[in-house]
Parts: structure tokens; C-alpha cells; sequence
């Protein structure tokens, strides 16, 4: 079983599609590195998976840790599991 899969994952920020049927699995231990040109979607499939999309935006598919759909979660739910058990480097430092 994958520990994180992502399953036709599409976002549109204010009806415009800006990822279209994102799919990955990652299994416990494994490591992940995603690499693309500017614009590709990096950071967008990163920021979905933390639950941080931009307003106005909005997420289809499915976002599985652990078999539960982060997608489904509660803002508290949320913030309870980002940072210990799924976090992200961002480009830019804040």
C-alpha cells in the first residue's frame, strides 16, 4: 500500500485549469524529488497536497495519505497532520 498517492489530481484557479490529471504513489521510506520546467506544476501539486491552494482555486481527484483523502479533511484536521507527516520546501524562502 502507498503511504501518499495522488489519483487524477486537476486544480483551476477561477475555472481555469491549471493541472489536469496528476498521478503519483510514494511508499514508506521513499523519497520524492519533482523536477519540471517553470509553469509545469510543481509547486501547484505540492501546494495541493498540503491543502494551501490559492484562493479561488479549486482541487478534483484524490489526495490519499495513508488511505485517508486529505482533500476531505477539516482545516484543523489539516493543520494537525502538515508539518508532521507532510511538509514542504518551498523555492523561495519567506
Amino acid at each position: 500500500m502507498s503511504l501518499l498517492e495522488i489519483r487524477d489530481l486537476g486544480v483551476a484557479i477561477h475555472d481555469r485549469p491549471v493541472l489536469r490529471d496528476v498521478a503519483m504513489s510514494l511508499g514508506a521510506g521513499e523519497v520524492l524529488g519533482v523536477i519540471g520546467a517553470s509553469g509545469s506544476g510543481k509547486s501547484m501539486t505540492a501546494l495541493a497536497v498540503m491543502g494551501l491552494l490559492p484562493r479561488g482555486s479549486e482541487a478534483r481527484g484524490e489526495i490519499l495519505l495513508d488511505g485517508t483523502d486529505l482533500r476531505r479533511l477539516s482545516e484543523p484536521q489539516r493543520c494537525a497532520i502538515r508539518g508532521r507527516e507532510v511538509s514542504m520546501v518551498f523555492q523561495e524562502p519567506m
